[in-house]
């Protein structure tokens, strides 16, 4: 089932459909700084993504603008904002643990990218504030 919805979401998307990693992921490669791993749930589909690295000065304060977006999910559409194993990189994450028809999947896949580049941004703002005071 995944892989139809990953061939069908590449065709739509008119990139080739990826192969799957050693780490059992499915890399979908929009540029340098958007790549978004989707894995197989059996049945289900996770999306994960790094944000930006994390910033060394004032983590807490960013840690604390993270807490509220992450707050029932009402700034990040039921995503979450979380660290990396290394707590190098801010990361978008959303399980989705169970089966769907394409277009919800697709609808799901368009909002997990919509809100990683609007994180983005956020972030960056958040940080360039901070650096300021």
């Amino acid at each position: 089932m995944f892989e139809e919805l990953l061939e069908k979401l590449c065709k739509d998307l008119s990139i080739a459909v990826p192969q799957v990693t050693k780490e059992a992921f499915y890399p979908i490669v929009f540029s340098n700084t958007i790549t978004v791993r989707l894995f197989d749930l059996h049945p289900g589909v996770a999306m994960k993504a790094p944000i930006t690295t994390c910033m060394k000065q004032k983590r807490e304060d960013l840690f604390i603008f993270i807490m509220r977006a992450n707050l029932l999910g009402q700034g990040t559409g039921e995503c979450h904002i979380g660290l990396d194993p290394e707590e190098k990189y801010l990361t978008l994450s959303l399980g989705l643990p169970y089966e769907m028809n394409y277009s919800l999947f697709k609808e799901k896949f368009e909002d997990f990218v919509n809100y990683l580049v609007y994180w983005k941004e956020e972030i960056e703002k958040f940080e360039q504030k901070q650096m300021v005071m």
